[in-house]
């Protein structure tokens, strides 16, 4: 597995992400869902992605419990807008995950320049979190939005850390919404990968820590590609981590058997 320093964080991550967001289905009792990451971590999985919308953060409390904090980084995102919400939902946060800081907190899926204007108050919060210490890093996701958000979160110093959609087929992939009004278009109306890819490039360049989700398309992809469109996210050059949604162990496997053999530039550090 390699790992990479995520962006200018200061944060090292494996280029494996395990993201949570279909664990609380698959398992009811959060001790079994714990067993599953206990498991990716045994096999170099550090870096662990949840949400309060996941529903899965007492599962990845159940694996902190059973292993050393220090060994991973948990990024958790929160949906609130105003100040106090999301002040409060930092502690709401360690308490139910267990411990006393989190690695990465983001704002769960910005959709313009105007949401993340409408954000601002809880985005400070964050902010706040992290010169209070309970908060290492501060980010957003983009979920699958492109065109100005994009260049708006890049543009925002605040912001550390962008989790966004990438794939190899160009799908799933929208418009920002620009205008709420549920007829207004969105922008651009008929969005390009390419284009994207270039946004993507933009952040990546500017020091903002870049995981990328949504890599078969929510299996969308032809199943019997699945693994090429997956090797083609671990070799995605404006990238730190790939964030798969992981409930079994044969995926973990599967993952982890890609990652550890996409070509890929020269890793902070590599280990078995």
């Amino acid at each position: 597995m390699e790992y990479v320093e995520y962006g200018s964080t200061g944060i090292e991550v494996s280029r494996l992400c395990l993201g949570t967001g279909h664990v609380r289905g698959a398992y009811p009792v959060p001790a079994d869902g714990g067993r599953l990451l206990e498991e990716a971590l045994e096999n170099g999985v550090t870096f662990w992605d949840t949400a309060e919308g996941y529903g899965s953060h007492p599962h990845v409390g159940a694996a902190l419990r059973r292993v050393e904090r220090s060994r991973v980084v948990i990024q958790t995102k929160t949906p609130e807008r105003e100040h106090a919400a999301a002040a409060a939902k930092v502690d709401a946060y360690l308490q139910e995950l267990g411990t006393d800081y989190l690695d990465v907190l983001l704002l769960h899926g910005v959709n313009s320049p105007r949401d993340l204007e409408v954000r601002a108050g809880a985005l400070q919060a964050l902010v706040e979190a992290k010169q209070a210490g309970k908060v290492r890093a501060v980010g957003c996701s983009t979920h699958i939005y492109t065109g100005p958000v994009m260049d708006a979160v890049t543009a925002c110093p605040a912001i550390e850390v962008i989790l966004a959609t990438v794939n190899k087929g160009g799908i799933m992939l929208e418009g920002s919404i620009v205008d709420p009004a549920p007829d207004a278009p969105r922008v651009p109306a008929e969005p390009r990968m390419d284009q994207h890819i270039e946004q993507v490039r933009a952040a990546f360049a500017a020091g903002k820590g870049i995981s990328i989700m949504k890599i078969i398309g929510q299996r969308k992809a032809p199943e019997a590609e699945w693994e090429e469109w997956i090797t083609w996210g671990y070799e995605f050059p404006y990238a730190h981590s790939v964030n798969l949604g992981i409930t079994h162990s044969p995926e973990l496997h599967l993952d982890v058997r890609l990652a550890r053999t996409a070509h890929r530039r020269i890793p902070l550090r590599q280990a078995a």
